[in-house]
């Protein structure tokens, strides 16, 4: 009898622990001929519920040169899969995409089915200077209407980022027209802008924004205030603004900018320790950035990582 009720006890451990058939968190994978999956598009993608802890990286893409092998499908797709291997990562955010040719999301796509990976796009605004967005929006467009790509992009994007606020409307009209979540990626502690006056409620930029959007991809930031904040003081910052996001915006939520350290210390060991946090608030969270960003870089110039032997923890 003992030996019965032991055999039911870990029967039913494995059920509860048995993962969704979903995507990314769970269990379904993409079809590895860039066919897209027979699962209906609603029922393929996991909760919003799942979507909590760390996501992933910030996936800068800095060459210009759309020849360039980081900009190539292999190299992407070994990057991703170190993400996924050595990190748990689940998402792979580009981060400024600056080859302005659709080959470059294509490859991305492509990457992301080889590791079952989702991808963020990113319009490269050039920080408003030009038109380069316009170009890199088209980019994006002319993957979603591909014959090979586009059926299988909704899949594998999970958002794409644009311009202020009328860009944004349009773009995001295009976007779910694929079944695609859109909105930006923008750091919401700007007080008469995004925030209003004192912080205190939404902004009219912020208001804008929001009408917009279908998420927010925070980016809080706290070593660019000017109070100059110590590592003690980083995390306080950090969890009062995911509150602030929670009370006045509303939408599903990820921080996908907030630099993973901000001073040498033993205490990065243990830096994912506040998972139950973002577990309780729904809250997903990217390290920025992968590599080529300098000092902000999980990655070292010759493959090693900054934090050896380290993975976040989920829960």
């Amino acid at each position: 009898m003992r030996l019965f009720i032991s055999t039911i006890v870990a029967a039913a451990a494995l059920v509860a622990a048995k993962k969704p058939h979903c995507f990314p968190y769970g269990t379904a994978t993409l079809p590895k001929d860039l066919s897209k999956s027979n699962v209906p598009l609603k029922d393929w993608w996991c909760p919003k519920s799942m979507a909590y802890g760390f996501q992933g990286f910030s996936y800068p893409m800095a060459y210009y040169d759309c020849a360039a092998p980081q900009n190539g499908f292999e190299y992407m797709r070994d990057d991703f899969a170190r993400m996924k291997r050595d990190f748990g990562a689940s998402i792979v955010r580009m981060y400024y995409p600056v080859c302005m040719n659709e080959s470059v999301f294509e490859n991305a796509i492509r990457a992301g089915v080889a590791n079952d990976m989702v991808v963020i796009f990113q319009v490269w605004t050039n920080f408003g200077v030009g038109n380069d967005w316009q170009q890199s929006q088209q980019a994006i467009y002319n993957v979603l209407s591909s014959e090979t790509f586009g059926p299988l992009a909704p899949y594998v994007m999970d958002g794409g980022g644009d311009q202020f606020v009328a860009d944004l409307g349009k773009f995001r009209a295009v976007m779910n027209a694929h079944g695609i979540p859109a909105g930006i990626s923008e750091d919401w502690d700007r007080p008469g802008r995004m925030s209003g006056d004192n912080g205190t409620g939404l902004g009219p930029v912020g208001v804008g924004v929001r009408a917009n959007s279908d998420y927010v991809h925070a980016h809080i930031m706290p070593y660019y205030l000017s109070s100059n904040p110590t590592v003690a003081q980083a995390w306080p910052y950090i969890s009062e603004q995911i509150a602030w996001l929670a009370r006045n915006v509303r939408l599903p939520t990820m921080i996908t900018e907030s630099q993973w350290a901000w001073a040498p210390h033993p205490w990065h060991s243990g830096a994912s320790d506040v998972v139950y946090f973002f577990k309780r608030y729904k809250i997903g969270w990217f390290i920025h950035t992968w590599l080529d960003e300098a000092t902000f870089d999980m990655v070292f110039q010759n493959g090693s990582y900054v934090i050896p032997d380290w993975r976040p923890r989920n829960c």
